[in-house]
């Protein structure tokens, strides 16, 4: 069977591709801010939640994938 990457990329997982970015875009601002100001802890703070978000977004497709085409 083969599968419509279109029909895959429509609502929940385009609303979810877009709220991701928004955070990890604002998380990799603050991340240069605090690189500016020399604070190593936050900076690796944020780098951790910027992967822990993008974790989340892509299990998320799975789940809308799966959903979509069965398992």
């Amino acid at each position: 069977m083969v599968r419509d990457t279109g029909k895959a990329l429509r609502g929940p997982a385009i609303v979810l591709l877009a709220v991701g970015a928004v955070f990890n875009i604002i998380l990799f601002i603050l991340m240069f801010r605090f690189a500016d100001e020399e604070n190593l802890l936050m900076v690796l703070l944020t780098a951790a939640l910027i992967g822990i978000i993008s974790l989340v977004v892509a299990k998320g497709l799975v789940s809308i994938s799966r959903r979509d085409y069965g398992k």
